[in-house]
């Protein structure tokens, strides 16, 4: 995989597919790899070039202890750093849990750089909103207790630390005007708030039936067909 430096962190990332750029961001404690086992990149790379990269604390980039590393605004850096490095102005972005709050706040903070911006499995509210369980996460992360996919604990539990700093982006997104999917399982606890996120700024909703927070992007060809379709309409 290609790396791109940016500040003290080592990014890794990958390209297939061919056509206008979509960044994809995977959720917490997952990984770049993961977007294959879903089903996603076999279907979206026909309709764009693909960049997917293991965020900071995940993967094979730097497992940074450091909140300051891990912040949105962070990681919307890193977003713009990678189609910087590509040659790309505008890019499409699809974000998942994680990287879905990167995405919003993409939309609340460079606007002008997202042609089309998919969210998946998360909503406009600040993770505050649900501080209680972050906190408790942190502290089995903290502890040594945690079973994890090849992640490093401390690295996620600085994540997690980071993500409660972040105060949502519903009342700053005004000048966002790319078009905008939001997709949600009507069994993934936070499937009201991404429905209602989605009425309340006019954005295209896929509500999926019988499916959690975790299928929604592993095993649900109902999602996959549903963004697939808006890529290959909207992303030019």
């Amino acid at each position: 995989m290609p790396t791109l430096s940016f500040d003290s962190l080592e990014i890794h990332y990958e390209l297939s597919g061919s056509g206008p750029l979509l960044i994809l961001h995977h959720g917490w404690g997952s990984r770049s790899s993961d977007w294959e086992q879903g089903g996603w990149l076999n279907a979206l790379e026909k309709h764009a070039t693909l960049l997917v990269f293991d965020s900071v604390g995940h993967g094979l980039s730097t497992p940074s202890h450091e909140p300051a590393d891990h912040t949105v605004e962070q990681r919307v850096a890193v977003v713009t750093a990678l189609a910087d490095e590509v040659g790309a102005g505008k890019f499409g972005f699809f974000g998942f849990s994680m990287g879905g709050r990167t995405g919003l706040e993409l939309a609340a903070s460079v606007p002008e750089r997202l042609s089309i911006l998919v969210i998946g499995g998360m909503h406009l509210l600040p993770p505050s909103v649900e501080a209680t369980k972050f906190e408790r996460r942190m502290v089995v992360l903290r502890s040594g207790r945690a079973k994890l996919r090849g992640n490093d604990p401390l690295a996620l539990a600085a994540s997690h630390e980071a993500l409660l700093q972040w105060q949502g982006a519903g009342d700053r997104i005004v000048n966002h005007n790319a078009p905008t999917l939001l997709f949600c399982g009507e069994d993934d606890p936070y499937f009201a708030n991404a429905r209602e996120s989605a009425q309340n700024l006019n954005y295209d909703f896929t509500a999926l039936p019988k499916t959690n927070h975790t299928d929604a992007f592993f095993a649900s060809d109902l999602a996959v067909r549903s963004v697939t379709d808006f890529v290959s309409n909207h992303l030019s």
